[in-house]
């Protein structure tokens, strides 16, 4: 059998048969679908017997409606403009499960089962819609499909919204189905989701401009008053119900995370987040106790939809990304996911959205987060990751929150004495001043955070309470944690870390003597931390530089030094002097800087003759006199043959041109 929108339907209409087509005006029923009322109007006028009856004819519409073959429900679908509006005013109108309006209805049980009935009806009515094919014979082509329901508006993005929120708490299997369905039979849906997101940060520029935070231009009309209770109560409720339907959504269809992605919601849901909340809370406390409560409950209930919306756009992108992926293939990079997650909490942290960054750790654990990373094999930018941390830490250091985690506080609500007694140590590293009696009770105060108790302290900002208790004596030291080392302690250490007095400073310094000897044995550990195994050290046992003419600073320790003389002398120390000068050792002949060369050659040519044996060494060649007499009294005849050899033997060694220029100029002159 063919599908609906090409299947001819066979109709007698007095006495003659013709065809029709199965989608056709020719098949809907004149029925006229009435309008869902609020449970809200219980109270303002209409009564529940009233509303009840109203209620009770969508309820039989709608059964009847059901109960159509494949072709008379579509037809009745797609022409009857009725039933579109009634489907819409209940979507729109029907409470919410935040909403009080329940509380009206479960005061009345036929009410409140009358209602939960016509629900159920209106969900199995968008399912049979959502639905191309319900049997084998009763379907609809997938391209038809989707231009049926695009075309004749019976789904749009914001239907798909109030059904997210509508009945995604109970039956959001069935709702991930339907919406799988519609995006892949028509993806004009994913255009419209995109408007959908632009739209969105348009709402929450109106909503900050309504609270008086934001002057642009896309805020509209500012509101620079105070605001009423009716009014703080209204878009405390508008922001729970935005942010409820949008997590519900992207819940129920993830695939939607990546297109809000495109329009950048997450920024403006930070900074939205940001600013609004913040001011929401202080005004919240300052509201009668009759509303106050409900209006806390709302607003956390918001503030735990948006954070829960911001994970669901971070991970869609990265880690959800990454357990997705097969490790194996290899045209995939698995760095684009962790450089994504490391933009977005960068920019928390240098655009210092505090409140948000805070309130979204203590529900998703950043660390959770770079654990699971790790655990993947990716490595990760350490500097990235550190700024991460540590901006993290600030934020909670600046609102006094507590940095110990939860395992370190005991049962009874005190804090082991080990562990306190660590705590305070931290401070007293850089506070030693105060008492540990004092830091304990700051510690105390401050829920065991040191760094909140060190910061308070230096910025001189402690509560009354302490800052009069600076004096406080240490009546219950705190015992200190002792650890046991088996290598024995250097005593000789510790004097290095003596404390010197300014009067002995000074004297250290005015002594030039010592000064002096301190310098030379400051160069001479120098020297043995530079020495190399490849150093000669065939002259180090000498000497080198005591007695070196070079070795003195100037003139004047060539001079005999200053001497009193001795008829200026004491008797005294006239006789000492006699003494030393009687008792004075004979001095010791003067150690030379290197040997004589001479005695070295010798010593080396004995070495040499020993090596060889018995040889023994000739007469040593006569040395031949080329210098001669004075000019003009004639030359000896040893003479003229030793000039005459050196001149022939002039090119046997180096500066081989000895003889040529020698006879040039001998030739020139």
């Amino acid at each position: 059998m063919n599908s609906l929108e090409k299947r001819t339907i066979l109709i007698t209409e007095g006495g003659k048969t013709s065809g029709a087509p199965a989608l056709s005006p020719k098949w809907i029923e004149s029925r006229k679908f009435l309008h869902f009322l609020p449970p809200s109007v219980i109270s303002n006028g209409i009564d529940l017997k009233e509303w009840c009856e109203v209620t009770q004819f969508i309820k039989n519409d709608l059964h009847w409606l059901l109960k159509l073959p494949h072709h008379k429900f579509w037809s009745q679908t797609i022409y009857d403009k009725s039933l579109h509006s009634s489907l819409v005013s209940f979507l729109q109108e029907a409470p919410r499960f935040y909403s009080e309006e329940k509380d009206i209805l479960k005061a009345s049980p036929p009410a409140w089962n009358l209602f939960k009935e016509t629900q159920k009806l209106v969900f199995l009515t968008f399912i049979r819609m959502a639905t191309h094919k319900e049997s084998k014979d009763s379907y609809i082509s997938p391209e038809a499909f989707g231009k049926l329901i695009y075309d004749n508006f019976i789904f749009d993005v914001p239907k798909m919204m109030d059904l997210s929120i509508l009945f995604g708490p109970t039956n959001s299997v069935l709702l991930s189905r339907m919406f799988k369905n519609i995006f892949t039979n028509q993806p004009k849906y994913k255009f419209d989701l995109e408007e959908t997101a632009k739209g969105l940060t348009k709402v929450f520029q109106l909503v900050l401009g309504e609270l008086g935070l934001d002057s642009s231009q896309a805020a509209g009309s500012v509101n620079y008053g105070s605001l009423s209770t009716e009014e703080i109560d209204e878009l405390v409720t508008y922001i729970l119900d935005i942010s409820a339907t949008l997590w519900y959504f992207v819940d129920i269809y993830p695939e939607a995370t990546l297109i809000l992605i495109k329009a950048n919601i997450q920024n403006q849901l930070a900074d939205f987040y940001e600013k609004s909340i913040p001011y929401l809370c202080r005004q919240v406390e300052i509201m009668p106790q009759n509303v106050k409560e409900k209006m806390t409950r709302n607003l956390n209930s918001g503030r735990k939809f948006l954070l829960q919306i911001y994970n669901a756009l971070l991970h869609s992108g990265s880690i959800r990304l990454l357990l997705s992926q097969s490790n194996e293939d290899a045209s995939w990079d698995r760095e684009q996911p962790v450089e994504l997650w490391l933009d977005w909490l960068t920019c928390l942290v240098s655009e210092r959205q505090r409140h948000f960054l805070i309130d979204y750790n203590l529900i998703f654990q950043v660390q959770d987060d770079i654990d699971l990373i790790t655990q993947l094999g990716i490595q990760m930018d350490s500097t990235r990751v550190e700024y991460v941390k540590v901006g993290l830490k600030e934020f909670r250091v600046e609102f006094g929150l507590s940095l110990t985690p939860a395992s370190l506080r005991a049962s009874d609500g005190g804090v082991d004495p080990v562990k306190m007694s660590g705590l305070i140590l931290q401070v007293k590293e850089l506070l030693p001043d105060l008492q540990e009696n004092f830091i304990q009770i700051c510690l105390k105060h401050y829920d065991f955070n040191p760094e909140a108790v060190i910061n308070a302290v230096l910025e001189d900002n402690l509560p009354p309470h302490l800052n009069e208790g600076h004096s406080v004596p240490d009546s219950q030291p705190i015992p200190e944690v002792f650890v046991g080392f088996e290598e024995p302690t250097d005593i000789s250490k510790k004097t290095r870390t003596k404390t010197v007095h300014f009067n002995e400073m000074r004297e250290v310094l005015n002594d030039k003597q010592d000064m002096k000897s301190l310098i030379l044995d400051r160069v001479d550990e120098q020297l043995a931390a530079e020495y190399e195994d490849e150093y000669d050290d065939t002259y180090d046992g000498h000497a080198v530089g005591s007695e070196e003419p070079d070795a003195h600073n100037g003139e004047e320790e060539f001079r005999r030094s200053f001497v009193v003389p001795r008829v200026l002398r004491p008797k005294m120390e006239e006789e000492s002097d006699d003494e030393e000068d009687f008792h004075q050792p004979e001095e010791k002949p003067k150690d030379h800087f290197v040997t004589n060369p001479e005695e070295m050659r010798a010593l080396a040519e004995q070495r040499r003759l020993s090596r060889r044996g018995n040889y023994r060494p000739g007469p040593a060649p006569s040395q031949r006199n080329v210098v001669g007499g004075p000019r003009g009294q004639g030359q000896e005849k040893e003479t003229i043959v030793a000039r005459r050899h050196k001149t022939e033997n002039k090119t046997r060694g180096a500066n081989h041109n000895r003889r040529y220029m020698a006879d040039r100029k001998r030739r020139e002159f």
